[in-house]
């Protein structure tokens, strides 16, 4: 599970808008910033500068776990699938919403280290990290070869709501955001200093088969716990199943309620494993 994250311009850069084509989707949500993320990412990057300097290497390490994060002056991709990179630079919120990636890259892990010169470690004031998140585009365009498009389709979408009796955790903390898991016959997700977009998005990573968008109104972050049976379990017919739906709404004070929406989707048309640096 991935965590959530903490300048020279190149040709890279006019070239990535040339190879995409993004079509505009209709207004129909309360903010699409969270259901269409691509094509706004996508227009960030083409305005920020590239990284300086970047090393890829394939990490053959054979283990599961992966992170990526932002610093304060670049990003940190530790054993992370291509897809997962993917997802990390342009915002996506789920993996469904990826095609395309051909092989040997859709079973390839990386390691990447990219950042901006000269800075030691200070952050230009103007760059956040939704911008150091951005520049991954560039980066993959340099060095994956990579080319996309944006295509929305009409999904089943997941809006996180305030249930009846309100949350059952306080948002009183900083948000600094951890994550424990544990997969079997049953799932359980331990937050800590989670804010309700990142609930939102680790939710939609983990086995709705659908984008999960805040809509709680909630601000700030807290602590909490969420246990709930998992696919395997509700196939066999296990006792005493409880659903995500049922977990979300009685541990967590919260609600999910299906919406139709355009998603924005990526489609990978070119991608090329990169030579290690």
């Amino acid at each position: 599970m991935r965590e959530k994250p903490t300048m020279r311009l190149r040709c890279s850069q006019l070239l990535l808008l040339a190879s995409l084509a993004i079509p505009s989707p209709p207004a129909t949500a309360q903010n699409n910033d969270d259901i269409n993320p691509a094509a706004r990412f996508i227009a960030r990057a083409a305005r920020l500068p590239a990284y300086d300097i970047v090393s890829i290497h394939q990490n053959k390490a054979g283990t599961e776990d992966s992170s990526l994060d932002t610093t304060k002056d670049g990003i940190v991709i530790e054993n992370a699938p291509f897809r997962e990179i993917v997802e990390f630079a342009y915002n996506i919120a789920s993996f469904d919403l990826i095609s395309g990636i051909p092989n040997p890259l859709d079973s390839a892990r990386f390691d990447i280290r990219a950042k901006i010169a000269g800075l030691d470690g200070d952050r230009p004031a103007k760059l956040t990290s939704d911008d150091l998140q951005a520049m991954t585009i560039s980066l993959l365009t340099d060095r994956f070869h990579l080319r996309v498009r944006v295509v929305p389709k009409m999904m089943t979408v997941y809006e996180l709501v305030v249930a009846k009796g309100g949350p059952k955790f306080k948002l009183n903390e900083p948000d600094d955001f951890s994550l424990s898991a544990s997969w079997g016959m049953d799932n359980t997700l331990i937050f800590k200093k989670s804010s309700m977009p990142t609930l939102a998005g680790v939710l939609s990573d983990s086995g709705l088969h659908g984008l999960v968008v805040d809509r709680t109104g909630l601000k700030g972050a807290g602590s909490f716990s969420l246990k709930w049976s998992s696919d395997e379990a509700q196939e066999q017919g296990a006792p005493n199943i409880v659903s995500i739906f049922t977990a979300v709404q009685e541990q967590l004070g919260l609600k999910l309620q299906p919406a139709r929406f355009p998603v924005d989707t990526i489609v990978i048309d070119h991608a090329e494993t990169p030579t290690e640096n």
